[in-house]
């Protein structure tokens, strides 16, 4: 693994990629990037699952807990940030592309079965995947959003940052002494 496999708010795109040698790779896509990962795309996106706390099967356990027994389920990488990413078909087919949905802009039909996807910097791509069923995941991811935070709302404890941020200084200066 390296540090540039990593991902961030800034990372659009996982799209399979065959190496010279035959191997599944990912070319990942950012806002001001683009570079190849020897990892697969489900692999490179369980990496940074459990890099963060989390895994792909507990994100999708999670998924399919909130919307139900479904293929190719939205995940949810980042609750706070809104970063929710869906398959564009199952995980488990090595042409899987994965879309962070928060960098999709607009997109539009090319053919019965294909679909132009415009990112919020501008690039396109055009995936195997009909503009119905892209509009359905991306739907779905939202819902998932939606339905997560009307459940976890109580749990979410109101505090003043200013006070809390000021008792720790007072105690590091106290530790200090």
């Amino acid at each position: 693994m390296h540090k540039k496999d990593i991902m961030s708010s800034e990372t659009m795109l996982y799209m399979p990629v065959y190496d010279s040698f035959g191997n599944l790779c990912t070319r990942v896509y950012e806002k001001n990037n683009e570079y190849i990962s020897k990892l697969a795309p489900t692999k490179l996106l369980d990496y940074n699952l459990r890099y963060f706390g989390s895994s792909l099967r507990g994100a999708f356990d999670g998924s399919k807990m909130i919307l139900g027994k479904l293929n190719k389920n939205p995940i949810i990488v980042d609750e706070r940030g809104n970063i929710l990413w869906c398959p564009s078909r199952s995980p488990l087919h090595p042409l899987c592309i994965w879309f962070a949905v928060h960098h999709i802009d607009e997109y539009s039909i090319v053919d019965k079965r294909r679909t132009k996807i415009t990112f919020v910097n501008g690039k396109e791509i055009i995936v195997d995947i009909s503009v119905k069923v892209l509009e359905y995941r991306i739907q779905r991811a939202f819902l998932l959003k939606y339905r997560l935070e009307k459940r976890t709302k109580h749990l979410l404890v109101q505090y003043d940052r200013v006070k809390v941020f000021q008792r720790m200084a007072l105690n590091m200066l106290e530790d200090e002494k």
